[in-house]
């Protein structure tokens, strides 16, 4: 008997040699083949592969799909066809499996039925293709023994791709859930630590409120009121000297110098609380005013320069003049340096200010804490770090014994128009 395939039996001209099988009488293993030949158009047209094995392991029987698997279709005397009709078998691991080894080998040596194992067939043109068996022996009904079996596998090769892609999916799914929830756990400490911060910087914005009340009425009692009250009582001595001329002359004289330092004073505090030239003429003007109004009054040699040919959205110019007093104030009263440098520009779409002292620098603990929790430094460089988060600017402080720079930047969302005074390139 020759090989069979798609249900189709052949025999050869002389049937003498196949006549008895292992001892056993081939009309049993005959008939089971007779009876796949009763199903081969079922078979033929399943996607399930199929062969059958006589006892000595050789094949006689497969259909179309399992030479499609094997990428080969078995000749007579291939000894390659023993055991299986593949070129060569691999374990599901990839490591080779001999012959011997193979889930039909070992159900014609054992009897046991083999379900779900799966190998690797390999082609003859290099490629792998994984598989799952099912065997089950065939067994003579009047003695009960082996005399063949048949071995039923499909293509796991689509199973497989859909497990790795699923698994890619699962690994990919996991490590975006890993990255969102660091991304969750950094956002919500961020959010906690701004918390924090605007917290005490509300704190601290209510106590420099207060602070400042006290310091206006302050100033408004020791300058202002002293000068009034001095202004009164040469009034009165004036209304007593009307009997002296040149008496009255020298208490007006000195009326006049009380009611222009009043004037004065109320001039400056009004400048400190809102410069009108900000309004009136714009950032340029009114910060080059206040820098050499400063200067005066505190000795600190100041070179400014403010490149700004337009004038800028109020709310921005407001912001930069704020940041220019802190500044100020602070070098006055920490750094110890006896000059200054500012200056201002536009770049592309952004306007930046930049301040700079040569004093003794900010402690670097004390730079750390601002950069870090926004503490340390005094509540009004918070609270311009606040301003400038507000309208997604930037603030960038640096400190060193050599002195410290301030820089802030902001978008420039609208320009006015040019200044009317050449105050806006001072130099």
């Amino acid at each position: 008997m020759t090989y069979m395939s798609d249900g189709e039996l052949k025999y050869q001209e002389s049937q003498t040699p196949v006549q008895e099988l292992m001892g056993t009488p081939m009309s049993e293993l005959q008939a089971y083949l007779q009876a796949l030949d009763q199903k081969c158009d079922i078979l033929r047209h399943l996607p399930m592969a199929a062969y059958v094995v006589q006892a000595d392991g050789v094949v006689i029987w497969y259909n179309a799909r399992a030479a499609e698997l094997w990428g080969r279709e078995p000749a007579i005397g291939d000894t390659d066809e023993r055991f299986c009709g593949a070129h060569t078998l691999y374990h599901a691991d990839g490591s080779h499996m001999a012959h011997c080894e193979t889930p039909v080998a070992l159900a014609l040596s054992t009897g046991a039925s083999v379900h779900e194992q799966e190998v690797i067939i390999g082609r003859p043109d290099g490629s792998r293709v994984p598989v799952s068996v099912d065997i089950d022996p065939i067994r003579n009904p009047k003695d009960g023994q082996i005399i063949g079996v048949v071995n039923f596998f499909h293509d796991l090769t689509e199973r497989k791709l859909q497990d790795a892609e699923r698994e890619h999916l699962f690994d990919e799914a996991e490590t975006r859930s890993a990255q969102l929830q660091e991304a969750r756990d950094e956002l919500e400490a961020k959010v906690e630590r701004r918390t924090i911060a605007l917290r005490r910087l509300s704190s601290q914005l209510i106590h420099a409120q207060d602070e400042q009340s006290r310091r206006i009425a302050r100033e408004l009692h020791d300058s202002i009121g002293q000068y009034l009250g001095a202004l009164g009582m040469s009034l009165t001595q004036l209304e007593m000297a009307t009997g002296s001329k040149a008496k009255a002359l020298e208490i007006l004289s000195e009326c006049r110098h009380l009611l222009d330092q009043c004037t004065n004073e109320t001039r400056t505090l009004s400048h400190l609380l809102h410069p009108p030239m900000l309004d009136e003429v714009g950032f340029a003007s009114a910060a080059t005013n206040y820098a050499q109004e400063f200067a005066r009054r505190s000795g600190i040699e100041i070179d400014i320069s403010l490149d700004l040919p337009n004038r800028l959205q109020s709310d921005t110019e407001i912001l930069l003049f704020r940041v220019l007093q802190e500044s100020l104030t602070n070098i006055h009263r920490h750094s110890g340096s006896r000059r200054a440098k500012i200056r201002a520009a536009i770049d592309g779409e952004k306007v930046s200010l930049e301040i700079r002292d040569y004093g003794h620098g900010i402690p670097q603990e004390m730079l750390e804490g601002f950069k870090t929790s926004g503490n340390g430094v005094g509540v009004g460089l918070a609270g311009i770090r606040e301003r400038l988060r507000e309208v997604d600017g930037r603030l960038d402080l640096s400190s060193s014994g050599d002195g410290t720079v301030l820089r802030v930047s902001l978008l420039v969302t609208d320009t006015r128009e040019p200044y009317r005074s050449s105050a806006a390139g001072v130099h």
